[in-house]
């Protein structure tokens, strides 16, 4: 089970940051985005979450004692957040937020393969 719920996670990863990049992109080239590609990145997010909880629970992992966890969890409200400013403000604001959205993204991944918060730390 722990198996196909990590798989499934690593799946609904892949598809947040493609969908959310695409959305960028095509709001940079003002291309309209259709109702679908509104709507799927909520259900897939919302499948995300709840498989990495799912998966916290299994491993018996709480974020309060492992700060690799907790940081990924504070990189995710902030990834959202930034996420948010980019697709929905325009500008410079958009753009950086953008960056700084997909460098969060970088970190959760490389923090979750690494088991540690610091990216420098081996």
């Amino acid at each position: 089970m722990y198996a196909g719920l990590k798989h499934s996670h690593m799946l609904f990863i892949t598809v947040s940051i493609v969908l959310f990049q695409l959305r960028f992109f095509l709001k940079n080239l003002k291309k309209p985005i259709a109702k679908p590609l509104k709507v799927i990145p909520h259900i897939n997010d919302t499948l995300l979450l709840i498989t990495g909880i799912a998966l916290a629970y299994q491993a018996s992992i709480n974020p309060m004692e492992h700060n690799w966890l907790l940081a990924k969890i504070i990189a995710l409200v902030l990834y959202i957040g930034f996420g948010i400013v980019a697709l929905k403000s325009s500008g410079i604001k958009s753009k950086l937020s953008y960056i700084i959205a997909t460098l969060l993204f970088v970190f959760m991944v490389l923090t979750a393969l690494k088991k540690h918060p610091f990216l420098f730390a081996l």
